[in-house]
């Protein structure tokens, strides 16, 4: 029997990673019942993890003073550097569970304008999300080896010892949430540009023609009136996507720039990496890999957001066009109202609003 090749079956390898986030394939496909005693056993999870997460970020300042009556600007950076991250990574993480159905409902969504729009891309998207899910473990693999090595180098049992895989754990968690939203983002980019391709043909034959005939003229209407809706149905993906990542996109964003800050930092002050005196150089790599993968990840984002919103100016521009040249006024009143409604539907994407995620992140 010949396998569906539709959106689930193209993503199935990462939706079986982001099992581990609360959100199992089972639960994405049409007419089943999600798995209740699953998702609040994620729940109880994720709540005893947060918790003592929460524990250990509180814990983490105050264990240091206790060793050490004087703490040093190294120390101290560290810190700073340990507390973000763990504790934006939990709340991150915590907030993505609770927020399941709205991500269902974009992947639905999402699955029919694919149906639509791009139905002959699964394959190669499906080579695409084996790429990612690669990638994915490349990074879970370093993370286990900067858990293990930060144990080793620190020796002894204490619960110092748990603020690195727990911190692993939860970031592990919330680039499985900038992953979601990249494929998002691309699979949005990618519906936006077939339709475009569709708009350009049918915009071809309304300017070619001075008069269009009676049946013609209905035809081209509704195709107008089709894509129209499909342009909508893009917007409001879009709008929920924003509001249920935007505040895992400026923890990204806050991490990247503390990141950056604490690696260039340490070019100057290499201590920020020395424990106990031990100083290892394949823990010092590992930190630097881990930064940098995420540092990958929001330029990833950043440039699908890119090629979204030059998708979507490529359908006002080809909209106003034949607008401006068709004759026929049934059609050039269906598209001035496609263009008053691409004017009350940007595709304008920002973290929380305090930082755009386009190519102006990097200029502002």
């Amino acid at each position: 029997m010949r396998k569906k090749r539709d959106l689930l079956w193209a993503m199935c390898p990462m939706l079986t990673i982001n099992t581990f986030s609360g959100i199992q394939p089972s639960s994405l496909e049409q007419g089943s019942t999600q798995r209740r005693v699953f998702f609040a056993f994620n729940c109880a999870t994720f709540a005893v993890l947060f918790c003592f997460t929460s524990y250990l970020t509180v814990n983490l300042p105050l264990n240091t003073q206790i060793l050490s009556a004087k703490l040093g600007l190294s120390a101290i950076v560290r810190i700073t550097w340990g507390m973000f991250t763990l504790s934006s990574a939990a709340l991150s993480g915590c907030m993505h569970l609770l927020r399941k159905k709205q991500i269902i409902s974009i992947f639905n969504g999402l699955a029919y304008l694919v149906k639509e729009l791009w139905r002959n891309g699964m394959v190669c998207y499906h080579k695409f999300i084996l790429l990612q899910v690669f990638l994915f473990f490349i990074n879970t693999s370093n993370s286990i080896l900067l858990a293990w090595k930060s144990i080793e180098t620190v020796g002894g049992f204490s619960t110092r010892l748990c603020n690195v895989p727990m911190t692993m754990f939860w970031t592990s968690i919330h680039l499985e949430q900038e992953m979601q939203f990249y494929n998002f983002l691309y699979l949005l980019s990618r519906c936006s540009r077939s339709m475009n391709i569709r708009l350009a043909a049918l915009t071809s034959v309304v300017t070619s023609d001075s008069r269009l005939q009676r049946g013609r003229d209905a035809c081209v209407l509704r195709q107008l009136f089709r894509l129209k809706m499909l342009q909508m149905d893009l917007y409001k993906i879009y709008r929920t996507a924003k509001s249920v990542y935007g505040f895992p996109n400026l923890l990204l964003v806050l991490n990247n720039l503390l990141n950056l800050s604490f690696v260039f930092y340490s070019i100057f002050d290499y201590r920020i990496f020395i424990f106990k005196g031990g100083y290892d150089t394949i823990l010092i790599y590992s930190v630097q890999l881990w930064a940098f993968f995420e540092i990958f990840v929001m330029l990833s984002i950043t440039s699908a957001n890119e090629n979204l919103r030059k998708e979507v100016d490529r359908t006002e521009k080809l909209v106003i066009d034949a607008m401006l040249k068709v004759e026929d006024y049934p059609v050039r009143r269906e598209l001035r109202l496609f263009a008053l409604q691409l004017l009350h539907t940007p595709f304008r994407s920002s973290a929380c609003g305090f930082f755009p995620l386009d190519l102006t992140l990097f200029t502002s």
